[in-house]
């Protein structure tokens, strides 16, 4: 099946609306979900430390938490900038 996906940053990154969407073959919708979901997130991990978003060290100094926390914390960073969509391709 061919979806279409497309990723990017939300907040004042713009969110997909921005994004040119991109042809993926794959078996199904949850495969394209996938595909949209780490390109997402690749996208989030090129910012890190950057532009606001916080790195695993300066969220253990800002926090004042360990390591395991700070993993726990830019996780949940992550999911509230991410923006991803999926669509079949007609």
């Amino acid at each position: 099946m061919i979806f279409e996906i497309r990723y990017a940053l939300s907040g004042g990154f713009g969110g997909c609306e921005n994004q040119d969407w991109e042809e993926v073959e794959v078996e199904n919708e949850d495969e394209a979900l996938k595909l949209a979901y780490e390109g997402a997130c690749d996208v989030y991990e090129s910012y890190l430390g950057t532009n606001g978003i916080r790195d695993i060290d300066e969220i253990m100094e800002e926090d004042e938490v360990d390591e395991e926390e700070a993993e726990e914390i830019l996780n949940e960073d992550r999911e509230s900038w991410i923006d991803y969509e999926v669509r079949e391709k007609k």
